[in-house]
């Protein structure tokens, strides 16, 4: 936005400079307040319109902006900023091809206008981009470093621009010299911080900029979001974890494999350890009061989140302490019992942890009743959705595993608390969807409105049926989850059974020739084949000569054969002449 003539001239052009300040303040709620103020005194002014236009496109609000500048644009048709603008709003709502109309005649309208270029490239980005056009959007961008090659705003368009290209790299070295221009920009802060690669430097980031601007609400919404994911990944992780221990034990205790357990055991943990620290990379730069108020909110859902995911963890490592140095058959039964109690606190931890955090996310204002909002919840509905997705692909790849080796399986009785353990995995992912769901159907009632919500009658109708199709899987895959947890909890061995005789599991010889001395944890089966050969080889040595009985064959008496005479040949001699070639 440009204010026009000097505010003291103009009564106008000061309202638009004082919202452009307010705006750079991180205010710009307050500066539409300003400059719906100002229309009511100056109703027909059009860049008090435009200017309520741009400040809705800052305030994520498109389809209210798009009304806006579509009269800006009807009422003076050479305003290149408005087709721009309007390019702009039509793009957030979905519709492509009005929004390359419109910035393709400011592009007519001013040439030589670094952000119409910019903003040309973005559109030609949009949707599924052609070869071609990402080759023209790479001209637009070079054009408009030409003309501002110093301007924060044209370095960070342009960054945005070969962040989509994927050329990272070069996004990365504009937002740094942007930086060198104007160290105190936010946006170019802001876009520093997410083309961070290491988590900690993001986070420290985020925190740098909501120093400097506590009202920065997208990174105010990002730094909330990467601290729920860093609470709820280690709660993910140590239910992972649990149900592993419960495969390895119906896998592998049993005398001949139960060498492999500890092996198992130490993979086991170094995962822990990897998400532990990933965790603590991220949450050592946040302050501490808002990790708290994440966790310990108060309210009976805050405190059993956060026994949930103490259970969790301290349930994970004595599991693998466990799977180290326990072998009497019983004890085991028991270690199977405390690893189902230990699943369903953690399940109910991690359900009932993503419930908060969507509670924090609503009552911070970071899932309002506005496009943004709902844009939004639909995002984290996504994410959500596609993670539970992955994961049920993994857990039915272990389950064919477990069900191929289900015959030779060493304490089958392990099974069902495995499967707790996918239940617990995959249920609270599938609930958090579930209320997502609900939360947009809350979020549209209050009046938002979702960017693109405009289009045909088949559009509508196809939407509706994916919304009813999705469902439908939903409420299968709850109800399929919920009653194989209930059939894994009936099944847990809590009552004796036929594994209680096995006694204490040792390492014994696969079969009764072999030496019971070379098994166990000192030995590899590589050393014990090695030496089986060399006392083999020693004792076909030290063998006494073996006696071999001679038999007398008769000799049968054979005919001689008369030969005839051959005649003798006479050879001719032969002259050999000399050599001449010297």
């Amino acid at each position: 936005m440009t204010a026009g003539s000097p505010p003291g001239h103009d009564p106008v052009a000061g309202q638009v400079t004082r919202a452009e300040m307010l705006v750079d303040a991180g205010r710009p709620e307050q500066a539409l307040d300003g400059i719906t103020a100002a229309l009511a005194e100056h109703p027909d002014d059009v860049r008090l319109h435009l200017t309520s236009g741009w400040l809705h496109l800052r305030l994520q609000r498109s389809a209210d902006a798009r009304r806006i500048l579509e009269q800006v644009v009807a009422g003076a048709p050479d305003l290149a900023q408005g087709h721009v603008l309007l390019s702009v709003a039509l793009q957030n709502c979905g519709r492509l091809a009005e929004a390359r109309a419109a910035v393709e005649r400011a592009l007519e309208l001013r040439p030589d206008d670094a952000a119409t270029l910019v903003q040309h490239a973005d559109v030609l980005l949009s949707g599924r981009a052609r070869p071609r056009d990402r080759e023209l959007a790479r001209d637009r961008v070079a054009r408009a470093l030409e003309l501002e090659p110093d301007n924060p705003s044209r370095l960070l368009g342009a960054a945005s621009i070969h962040v989509r290209l994927g050329e990272r790299d070069r996004a990365r070295a504009l937002v740094r010299h942007g930086l060198a221009t104007a160290p105190q920009h936010e946006g170019l802060l802001y876009a520093d911080a997410q083309l961070s690669v290491d988590d900690g430097q993001h986070s420290r980031a985020l925190v740098g900029i909501l120093a400097q601007n506590p009202e920065h609400a997208e990174a105010g919404y990002v730094l909330f979001l990467r601290v729920w994911q860093r609470l709820l990944a280690p709660m993910d992780t140590a239910v992972a974890v649990l149900t592993a221990s419960a495969l390895l034990v119906a896998w592998f205790m049993s005398d001949s494999l139960h060498g492999s357990l500890r092996v198992w055991a130490v993979v086991l943990a170094v995962a822990l350890g990897v998400s532990a620290l990933r965790s603590w990379s991220v949450l050592r730069h946040v302050p501490r009061v808002l990790v708290r108020r994440s966790l310990l909110d108060g309210t009976w859902s805050g405190r059993l989140g956060a026994a949930g995911l103490v259970v969790g963890w301290v349930g994970s490592v004595l599991a693998l302490a466990a799977l180290l140095g326990l072998r009497d058959a019983v004890a085991v039964r028991w270690f199977l019992v405390l690893l189902a109690l230990a699943l369903l606190v953690a399940g109910t931890g991690s359900a009932v942890l993503a419930g908060t955090m969507l509670r924090h996310a609503r009552s911070s204002g970071y899932l309002a009743a506005s496009e943004l909002g709902l844009a939004r919840a639909d995002a984290l509905r996504g994410s959500y959705r596609a993670a539970t997705v992955r994961r049920a692909v993994v857990v039915a790849l272990v389950a064919l595993l477990s069900a191929a080796a289900a015959a030779g399986s060493a304490r089958p009785d392990a099974l069902p608390v495995a499967a707790l353990g996918a239940v617990a995995w995959l249920l609270p992912g599938v609930l958090v969807v579930w209320r997502l769901r609900a939360l947009g159907t809350a979020l549209r009632r209050e009046g938002a409105e979702p960017a693109g919500s405009v289009g045909t009658a088949r559009t509508a109708v196809a939407g509706r049926a994916r919304g009813a199709g999705g469902l439908a899987v939903l409420a299968l895959a709850t109800v399929a989850l919920g009653a194989a947890g209930l059939v894994a909890v009936a099944h847990v061995p809590v009552l004796p059974n036929e594994h209680d005789a096995d006694g204490r599991y040792a390492t014994t010889p696969d079969s009764g020739d072999s030496d019971p001395t070379c098994s166990g944890s000192r030995y590899t089966w590589i050393s014990c084949a090695l030496r089986d050969n060399r006392e083999q080889m020693e004792d076909w040595e030290d063998r006494e000569p073996i006696d071999i009985p001679t038999f007398d064959l008769e000799v049968p008496d054979i005919p001689e054969l008369d030969v005839p005479d051959l005649p003798e040949v006479e050879v001719p001699d032969i002259e050999v002449p000399e050599d001449t070639t010297s």
